[in-house]
């Protein structure tokens, strides 16, 4: 599989999502190559619309094309449940955004207790 044999599959895949332009960059990596999703839409921190990328996925040399329309809707996927995490909001907080620091999301961990549903007796005597 080369370059242009990607971008022609690729371009046979379309997806719409709120009326945002996406697009997708193929680039070479070592013996493969990479694929990345960008889309037309307002970054979440400046207000400003502009290209904004998603993460790369790997496509190997040997790939054949189901490969790489699955990875083009991996691609799609990850963007979209990324740009939801940043959107959704918590009493004010973005509780999921996929931009903490993994140290910080470590030291939370250690120190955060683990939400429990209350057991109610009817539950308890199931399991006597």
């Amino acid at each position: 599989m080369d370059i242009k044999s990607i971008k022609n599959i690729l371009a046979d895949c379309n997806f719409t999502l709120f009326d945002i332009p996406f697009q997708f960059l193929v680039m070479k990596k070592g013996n493969g190559f990479l694929l990345q999703l960008q889309g037309y839409i307002k970054d979440n921190e400046s207000d400003m619309f502009s290209w904004q990328k998603g993460g790369k996925h790997y496509i190997s040399s040997y790939a054949i094309k189901d490969e790489i329309v699955n990875k083009a809707w991996k691609a799609f996927f990850d963007f979209v449940i990324h740009e939801a995490r940043e959107a959704f909001y918590y009493k004010n907080q973005t509780i999921y955004h996929p931009h903490f620091k993994v140290d910080e999301l470590v030291a939370f961990v250690k120190q955060s207790t683990h939400a429990r549903r209350p057991t109610s007796e009817n539950e308890q005597s199931l399991f006597v």
